[in-house]
C-alpha cells in the first residue's frame, strides 16, 4: 500500500512513462527516501543494492578515474534513475553518483526491479532505451568541454539544472559549480559576474537565481537543447506505444543534458 501510494502522485518521468503493467508491479516494492546534499548513492565499482527513481534533487554523475579531482560527467534529476547500468547489463558502477542538491526519491532494490524486467521485455527495453540518453548526454557534455568557453558551459549546466529543480532559486555554491565544469573557484567567479551582467542569472551567497532563461538559451545557442531533443525523442518513441499517460518533460526544451 505504500508503494502504490507513493507512484500515484510521482514525478519521476521514467515511472509515469512505464507500460502499465510494469509500473503496477514495481510500485509494490517502492518505498520513499530522502537524498542529502553531499550523500554518495554509487561508488566507483562498488554496485549499489538500491536502485533510485529520483523524484527531485540533482544527482552528479562524477569521473574520478584519472585520480585528480573529480568532474561532472552527467547529471540525473526527475527525468531519470541511479543504477540502470548495473540492470540492463549487470555492470558496477563506472562513475560515482552523488547528490549536488538534495530531494528524494522512490528506491527500490535492484534484485526485486531485476525480477521484474525477467518477465517484462517491455521493462527491459525502455530502461536500454534511458540508458542510450545518459549516453547522447555524456556524449555532448564532452563536445561542449571542448568547444565551448567556460562561461558557454556555466550557462548551459544552470539552465540543465534548472530543468531538473523546476524553480528559479537553486542552492549553488562556486564549489558546486567548480565541480560541474572541472575548473577553478576563480575561473566560475569570473564566469558567473558576466552572467550576472548581462542580466541573466543573480549569484548570492550559496544560491543562483534565474532571472532571464530565454537570455541564457539564446546565449548558449547549440550548446544547449540537442540532448534534451534526444531524451523527448528516445523515451517518447516507447511511450506512445504501452504508457497510458503522457510524458511530460520538464521545464525547457526537455530534459537530459
Amino acid at each position: 500500500m505504500q508503494g502504490n501510494a507513493s507512484i500515484a502522485k510521482t514525478c519521476n518521468h521514467l515511472l509515469v512513462g512505464m507500460a502499465p503493467q510494469d509500473r503496477q508491479i514495481i510500485a509494490r516494492d517502492l518505498h520513499p527516501e530522502e537524498l542529502p546534499a553531499k550523500a554518495y548513492l554509487e561508488r566507483t565499482g562498488s554496485r549499489s543494492k538500491n536502485i533510485y527513481f529520483i523524484e527531485s534533487g540533482v544527482i552528479s554523475l562524477l569521473e574520478t578515474g584519472d585520480l585528480r579531482d573529480p568532474i561532472e560527467v552527467g547529471l540525473i534529476g526527475r527525468e531519470g534513475m541511479i543504477g540502470a547500468s548495473t540492470l540492463v547489463a549487470d555492470l558496477v558502477p563506472q562513475r560515482d553518483s552523488y547528490v549536488q542538491i538534495a530531494g528524494r526519491a522512490l528506491v527500490i532494490t535492484r534484485s526485486d526491479l531485476l525480477q521484474v524486467m525477467r518477465s517484462s521485455e517491455m521493462l527491459r527495453t525502455y530502461l536500454l532505451r534511458y540508458v542510450q540518453t545518459q549516453i547522447a548526454q555524456m556524449s555532448l557534455t564532452v563536445s561542449a568541454s571542448v568547444r565551448a568557453n567556460v562561461q558557454t558551459r556555466l550557462a548551459r549546466k544552470l539552465l540543465m539544472y534548472h530543468d531538473r529543480v523546476g524553480v528559479d532559486e537553486m542552492p549553488l555554491t562556486h564549489e558546486n559549480m567548480s565541480l560541474m565544469l572541472g575548473v577553478r573557484r576563480a575561473s566560475i567567479t569570473h564566469a558567473i559576474h558576466r552572467l550576472e551582467g548581462e542580466g541573466w542569472v543573480r549569484a548570492q551567497r550559496g544560491l543562483v537565481v534565474i532571472r532571464d532563461r530565454q537570455g541564457l538559451e539564446t546565449y548558449c545557442g547549440p550548446f544547449y537543447g540537442v540532448a534534451e531533443h534526444r531524451y523527448d525523442q528516445i523515451m517518447n518513441n516507447r511511450r506512445s506505444v504501452h504508457s497510458d499517460r503522457s510524458f511530460q518533460p520538464p521545464s525547457g526544451k526537455g530534459m537530459t543534458a
